[in-house]
């Protein structure tokens, strides 16, 4: 959905325009200071007990503690101690010794300091609040395995060449009902009011705790199977958006279990029905100015900088597809005639290709890239969406000419399964460089643990197909 143009508008829902509540304020200055006295405001005025310091793993599962708030306001300068092996969890929680995280330096501590900025309250919790904490060395320097810091290494390099990044995410998930799984609407009933007055108590909640915590929604609609549905992020700072997406789908994940459902962004969690995508928005602005600006949307006369922008994206989307799609299931989703791309192909509103400019002109223009899955950490996948398009922007590269209707009748060229995602970013020093090798080779060896297991598993299907004849 394209809801960009209400955002850079400044277009605001009533509620949160009048809203002083100050979890909603701070997030809307995130990357402004916010004091520790504002801090102690904070907890004391909306009487909070306990304080949960979150912060994505690899696999983009929500992992942290809860402490009590006098402790987190007594600690927020030093900090609080985590083990390092955190970073090397694979998804089933199990931690991968080639991650060189465990038994090296006997699994020290990381020190995880609160990002003031991100302070707001837990709405399906009362007397709680929660804050993003970043990782960092017992010296004071970020720890390389963390995926935030990650995403921050990458804007910084932006901002050396005086560009920021801003971004949207458009998130799609099942909402099952939480004893059988069963979906909770029936039929492929696309924008379907009648699916959103169905489910309005679960929905009306992420909206209505999504303001609390100061998250700016731009849309809700149902998607294209039963129980599918999404929710679009209205644009932000790269880095906010980051944030916002990976609490809004911990927030919903819970929501939805205190309300007798259940929510999955598994990338295709059903065999004959739509594979659920994270569609992300991206464009580079300098001088107050978005580069990727153009009037003329067909015939297309895109600027240069965003020309070399997608022909990065082409040209090192095999790499990044072990960010874009990072587990087994996630190329599952990748395959013709679903919605979901299957080549690096690009084209102007045209959703069969991976690399979409949506119909938009002025400050609105961006590109959408449709590869990756629900699954996938958002501080990755923006990382990665912007180190490829701006590798492009460096080096200049020209993008092939523009898909013309139906991108699935191109040959398939992402990569077919993890491995080959991961063996293309290997062979890949590049991307690898702008990611951090020392993350890279954390991040490589907690998935390729995945792999292994998955290869070793001996499936009902194989059984049922070999087991008696051969």
């Amino acid at each position: 959905m394209d809801f960009w143009i209400a955002g850079l508008l400044g277009s605001k829902t009533p509620s949160l325009q009048k809203s002083n509540d100050p979890a909603i304020q701070h997030s809307k200055k995130q990357g402004t200071p916010v004091t520790e006295t504002a801090a102690h405001e904070f907890i004391r005025s909306h009487d909070i007990k306990n304080v949960r310091l979150v912060f994505a793993d690899q696999n983009a599962i929500t992992r942290g503690k809860s402490v009590p708030a006098e402790m987190f306001l007594k600690n927020l300068a030093t900090g609080f101690g985590f083990a390092t092996s955190i970073f090397a969890m694979d998804i089933e929680g199990e931690t991968i010794a080639e991650t060189g995280l465990l038994w090296e330096k006997g699994d020290p501590d990381f020190i995880a300091v609160p990002d003031l900025t991100t302070l707001t309250l837990v709405p399906w919790k009362a007397n709680t609040a929660q804050v993003i904490v970043d990782a960092m060395t017992v010296d004071g320097k970020p720890f390389f395995a963390a995926p935030r810091h990650v995403l921050k290494n990458v804007l910084a390099r932006l901002a050396e060449d005086g560009y920021e990044a801003k971004a949207a995410s458009e998130l799609e998930f099942y909402l099952l009902h939480g004893d059988t799984f069963a979906p909770t609407t029936e039929g492929l009933q696309a924008y379907s009011i009648a699916n959103l007055v169905e489910t309005e108590k679960p929905i009306e909640a992420f909206e209505r705790h999504a303001q609390t915590m100061g998250i700016p929604l731009e849309a809700t609609l149902s998607e294209y199977a039963p129980g599918q549905f999404e929710i679009n992020l209205r644009y932000e700072a790269a880095l906010a958006m980051a944030d916002h997406t990976f609490l809004f789908r911990n927030m919903v994940k819970e929501t939805a279990r205190q309300l007798g459902y259940h929510v999955t962004f598994m990338a295709k969690p059903f065999a004959d029905i739509a594979g659920s995508s994270f569609h992300l928005h991206v464009s580079l602005w300098r001088d107050g100015k978005n580069v990727f600006a153009f009037e003329q949307v067909s015939p297309p006369v895109v600027p240069t900088g965003l020309r070399h922008f997608i022909g990065g994206c082409q040209k090192y989307l095999d790499p990044a597809a072990a960010f874009f799609a990072p587990t087994i299931n996630s190329y599952k989703r990748l395959r013709p005639g679903s919605y979901a791309p299957v080549n690096d192909s690009w084209s102007v509103d045209n959703r069969t290709v991976s690399l979409r400019l949506p119909p938009a002109h002025g400050n609105a223009c961006r590109l959408e890239i449709r590869t990756p899955g629900a699954d996938a950490n958002p501080y990755l996948v923006i990382a990665a969406a912007l180190a490829i398009g701006y590798l492009g922007m460096q080096n200049k590269i020209e993008p092939r000419a523009p898909a013309e209707g139906n991108a699935y009748a191109l040959p398939s060229t992402l990569p077919r399964d993890l491995y080959a995602a991961f063996e293309a970013l290997a062979n890949c020093p590049e991307l690898v460089n702008w990611m951090g090798a020392d993350f890279v080779h954390v991040y490589s060896a907690v998935k390729r643990a995945e792999w292994k297991k998955y290869i070793s598993t001996i499936t009902e299907w194989e059984r049922e197909k070999y087991f008696k004849l051969l």
